[in-house]
């Protein structure tokens, strides 16, 4: 039996298989470090600057006070009660110019992207005819819009209600202290009336940018020089274009397909951070580390292939191959391919995002 010569053929190639092995599951050792010190370095920019954002607004908010009556023992007993009733715009159009560049630390870079957004949207004074009741009293109205990080609202141009240029204060001045700004309106009679707003908001981030739409009808254009956008949330785009030099993406729901009216119907059971938006993600769809594991991964498989083919050759044949042939066959099948897959990622990685390079590299 310790005789047989399939059987020394068969404990070689195992022992070449093994030695092959060796350098692929240091290669895999090293990608999973360096991918962890690539996540360290993405942390330190979001920290350092901003993270995600999530835009919900505009919306006004209107504090009231309702005064009702309940039969206690036969007795009217009056009771008073304070809420804040959130008033949707009938139609909200947004239009963002969006740029991205790269941040180093070291030899990993991280991306930040700036957004310069201009906002429109008019409120229709009809959708307050539930607040026109004679035991109800409206407070001084202000108009929210939040975000998800404040770090990165660089700039707030005076925003403009029905022609009146209005005052921006930090915070959306709703009780749950959310992140975001909030305009004041001058008095409760602002909320008797059709409101038309535009503002412009410039917003920084890391990740992914969204819009929570609000009105009635939604609509927003983003435009951008980021070549590899993902488009992710509720809504995919209904139109967009991507090149070398960027994409434009264009978003349009109603109020059907949102339900947002439902959720915002009580002021204090609002989920915030799961409403539906608009979403597109600023990523890099494989870099060199992606490009690397996936080759380690399909490297045992080349090395089987590759043995079985000269074992399959050497029996058709009769023709005997050295041990050393396998392991040079292994070697360029195994070993060679994870090598260029990681020259070939650190190529595509360090191109500038829109170069003729970028782009030929997708």
């Amino acid at each position: 039996m310790l005789k047989s010569p399939l059987l020394w053929k068969m404990i070689t190639l195992g022992g070449a298989m093994i030695l092959l092995l060796i350098p692929l599951m240091m290669v895999r050792h090293t990608i999973v470090e360096r991918a962890d010190y690539r996540s360290h370095v993405e942390a330190a920019i979001r920290q350092s600057t901003s993270g995600p954002q999530k835009v919900v607004g505009p919306l006004v908010a209107v504090p009231v006070t309702e005064l009702y009556t309940v039969l206690e023992e036969e007795k009217e007993v009056q009771y008073k009660r304070s809420y804040l009733y959130f008033w949707l715009p009938e139609s909200l159009l947004v239009e963002g110019n969006q740029n991205v560049e790269a941040r180093k630390i070291g030899i990993y870079q991280g991306q930040v992207w700036h957004t310069d957004m201009a906002i429109k949207a008019e409120f229709d004074v009809a959708r307050l005819h539930e607040l026109n009741r004679p035991n109800i009293t409206l407070g001084k109205p202000f108009i929210v819009v939040g975000v998800g990080d404040a770090r990165g609202i660089s700039a707030v141009k005076a925003p403009q209600v029905n022609g009146e240029t209005l005052t921006v204060e930090p915070g959306t001045g709703l009780p749950e202290s959310r992140e975001g700004i909030h305009i004041p309106l001058p008095d409760s009679q602002w909320a008797t009336r059709n409101l038309t707003l535009a503002m412009s908001l410039n917003l920084s981030g890391t990740g992914s940018f969204s819009l929570v739409p609000v009105g009635r009808s939604s609509e927003m254009t983003l435009t951008s020089n980021w070549p590899h956008p993902n488009f992710v949330g509720d809504f995919l785009p209904g139109k967009r274009e991507i090149s070398g030099s960027g994409f434009q993406a264009q978003w349009q729901t109603s109020r059907f397909a949102t339900n947002l009216g439902e959720q915002f119907a009580d002021a204090q059971k609002v989920d915030w951070d799961n409403l539906p938006a608009f979403s597109v993600a600023v990523s890099t769809p494989a870099d060199q580390y992606q490009l690397t594991d996936r080759a380690t991964k399909y490297a045992i498989l080349l090395i089987t292939l590759t043995f079985m083919a000269f074992f399959v050759f050497e029996t058709l044949t009769g023709q005997r191959l050295h041990p050393m042939q396998y392991l040079a066959g292994g070697v360029i099948a195994g070993d060679v391919l994870p090598a260029v897959a990681g020259t070939v990622g650190t190529y595509r990685f360090h191109r500038q995002p829109g170069s003729p390079q970028a782009w030929w590299a997708r």
